[in-house]
């Protein structure tokens, strides 16, 4: 019987210990690239990080945002440019959680070097400029995003949720002329899913990763799909890999997305 329990055991720790599939560190890109090509990549991030429009005027920062406890969510006032149809600078109010130029560097090189088994120019340089023309890293955790998409000096809102563009369910708390006011711009920062239409945007932060792109790379969790049925779950998953992410030399959603990118094929 004691024979039985020691061998039992031995199992379970066996099980336990078992390797799991090897992920990139910073240690495990090359010396040179460490010693030359990283300091470059991190000056190149502060240029990214520069063109985060929306982190003007810092209102402080706060560890306590639901369920993002512990993680250090900027709320930052910010203006757009006149807008061509109201003539007036547009107000918004965001929280966001920005990496410093080290961590979007580390983020970029470990991509390259999990994906291509490179930190080639040409991958790092693929990546660091689609953040910037994307996002310019501005991780959105809740808030009013303004943007010019369609038309340039017409700044339109998209309210985000953990880092997804989310539709607000109660009409009357959007705006019809596109200008939020102060009361509306309060409420999207305390947002709850209760408070939303069912189907979520496609895109997460920092890089446009979607739906796809998760499963492509893995993903298990049923976060629905990139057309009809855009599931909640998609925001818990998005937020958990961020989180995930701010704390290792990884970014689960960046790799995702350099997976499947055709910018990023030979």
């Amino acid at each position: 019987m004691k024979q039985k329990i020691v061998i039992l055991f031995a199992l379970m720790l066996l099980i336990t210990c078992r390797p799991t599939m090897a992920q990139t560190s910073f240690q495990d890109l090359p010396v040179e690239f460490r010693k030359n090509g990283y300091p470059q990549l991190v000056e190149e991030c502060k240029d990214v990080l520069k063109a985060a429009y929306m982190a003007q005027n810092k209102l402080g920062t706060f560890y306590d945002i639901p369920n993002w406890e512990g993680y250090p969510v900027e709320l930052w006032e910010y203006f757009t440019g006149e807008d061509i149809k109201k003539h007036v600078k547009k107000r918004g109010l965001v929280y966001l959680l920005m990496p410093t130029p080290e961590k979007l560097a580390t983020w970029i090189a470990t991509t390259c070097w999990e994906v291509k088994h490179s930190v080639d120019t040409c991958y790092v340089n693929c990546i660091r400029d689609f953040i910037k023309w994307q996002s310019a890293a501005q991780f959105a955790v809740a808030g009013v995003v303004y943007e010019d998409m369609y038309t340039k000096g017409f700044y339109e809102p998209y309210v985000f949720k953990d880092g997804v563009t989310v539709y607000v369910a109660d009409s009357t708390m959007m705006p019809a002329d596109k200008h939020c006011t102060d009361e509306q711009l309060e409420y999207y920062l305390h947002l709850t899913n209760n408070e939303l239409k069912p189907n979520t945007g496609r895109y997460a932060r920092i890089c446009s990763t979607n739906r796809d792109h998760y499963y492509a790379a893995g993903g298990t969790v049923d976060v629905g799909n990139n057309e009809d049925n855009r599931k909640h779950k998609w925001l818990e998953v998005v937020r958990q890999l961020y989180q995930q992410a701010w704390n290792s030399d990884r970014n689960e959603l960046m790799i995702a997305w350099a997976k499947s990118s055709p910018y990023m094929k030979e």
